[in-house]
């Protein structure tokens, strides 16, 4: 039987080239996908191959990494998502990224009800494991919240994705094709920090005790905070997303997960991000958990995480404590993502604490410490500042006034920036002294 209908007929696997997109999105569909790493670009490549036969379409964009959906693709494909991760900030910088602002607690949510239809999915999941249970790999995506009302959902099986354990796995059954993919997995090699990334890491390592859990991402300063931590004791990692530098934590024992209530002795992430290390690390790793977004980002257990240590970067900090992480002027940069979702939770938890780390400066010179935030899009409002950390020290802003809060965000701007920062509070800043 050939077509549509012998693509359905035995629901085998089948060859991504034998993929016939023009039978399997509509003109007007939304196509979502898993994220991350977890991509399965082959799929989606032949997406925007057969994007002018299928007529106009539209996506929905995590984060990717890949470059599989390009500014030249949207001439007939209307791209949606969350902001600028990894490779979609080309798409940002266009302005050709139909931006939905919303926490990505809520994204499943979004997809259960409907708010955000989806009408066709492309999930990669793993090959199977000894039981015979696949997993969804590199990333335990939100996409499988639109599978319910999708009218067209499709497996790419990879051999190259890390068979990781979870507490939800993907039923085959539910999916009306499913497809083998064998191209590698994209991998993201560990950024490397230098004497300022190293130096906002020190002063936010001061806040880390042994039998902390932490929550910390990709990036210069991440990486630089978790090569400080080796001296500790019993830590524990509860994340949205992880890179290689895990790995030699654990390896050492210096991250056992052991003061956990939940999930004891268990990492726990939503996805990984890093090179071939850290999949095949994860491949068949019962104590490394990548977990589903409603899980990871949940706000009771986050609050429920005893020492729970939040760490995140922003693009600025204004002087009462108010967090820009996704523009700069007009551009996107970031992404709201997990970032007040983790925020909030380490708030919550019992010894909790929210700490944002940056650079004093960009590459060029400018104040990461700003009088007021220029986009006017704030991530985390000053009513969740806690700990703001550059080179220069650390401002503790939980419970302070707005004069003193002022005053402890410009003691550690750059000392050249200082005197305008006071200035211009003077000028902008209400609740000031004039």
């Amino acid at each position: 039987m050939g077509g549509l209908a012998g693509l359905l007929d035995a629901r085998c696997e089948i060859d991504v080239a034998d993929i016939d997109f023009t039978q399997l999105v509509r003109p007007g569909d939304t196509v979502m996908w898993s994220q991350g790493i977890a991509e399965p670009t082959s799929l989606i490549r032949r997406l925007m191959a057969q994007r002018y036969e299928i007529g106009p379409f539209n996506v929905f964009l995590g984060g990717s990494y890949s470059a599989t959906v390009l500014p030249v693709h949207t001439d007939f494909v209307t791209v949606y998502g969350m902001g600028a991760v990894g490779s979609n900030r080309a798409l940002c910088r266009a302005e050709k990224m139909n931006v939905i602002p919303c926490h990505l607690s809520q994204l499943p949510a979004l997809l259960d009800s409907g708010a955000i239809r989806v009408d066709v999915v492309l999930m990669q999941v793993s090959r199977p494991d000894h039981d015979g249970l696949h997993s969804y790999g590199a990333a335990n995506s939100y996409a499988q919240h639109a599978l319910a009302r999708a009218r067209m959902r499709i497996a790419a099986i990879n051999d190259w994705a890390p068979r990781t354990a979870s507490t939800r796995r993907p039923d085959l059954s539910d999916y009306d094709i499913v497809v083998r993919d064998q191209e590698p997995l994209v991998e993201l090699p560990s950024s490397t920090p230098d004497e300022t990334d190293s130096a906002v890491a020190a002063n936010i390592a001061r806040f880390i005790a042994d039998g902390a859990i932490l929550q910390v991402g990709i990036g210069t300063v991440p990486n630089a905070l978790l090569a400080a931590l080796g001296d500790r004791r019993r830590l524990g990692l509860h994340s949205g997303v992880v890179g290689d530098a895990i790995v030699p934590l654990i390896e050492s024992g210096v991250l056992d997960n052991s003061t956990k209530t939940l999930d004891r002795g268990r990492t726990v992430t939503n996805a990984l991000a890093g090179t071939r290390r850290l999949s095949d690390f994860a491949d068949g790793n019962p104590d490394l958990l990548v977990e589903p977004v409603d899980r990871t980002h949940d706000h009771s257990v986050l609050a429920g995480l005893k020492g729970f240590v939040s760490v995140n970067s922003a693009v600025e900090v204004d002087l009462t404590g108010q967090v820009g992480s996704e523009v700069a002027g007009r551009h996107y940069l970031g992404t709201i993502g997990g970032q007040l979702d983790f925020v909030r939770g380490a708030l919550a938890a019992e010894g909790g604490r929210s700490i944002m780390g940056l650079p004093a400066r960009t590459a060029k010179g400018t104040s990461r410490i700003v009088a007021r935030i220029e986009s006017a899009v704030v991530t985390v409002p000053r009513s969740d500042a806690d700990i703001i950390a550059t080179e220069f020290g650390i401002a503790e802003l939980r419970g302070k006034s707005i004069e003193q809060r002022v005053k402890a965000m410009i003691s550690i701007a750059h000392p050249d920036e200082r005197d305008a920062l006071m200035d211009a509070a003077r000028k902008h800043v209400a609740g000031i002294a004039r």
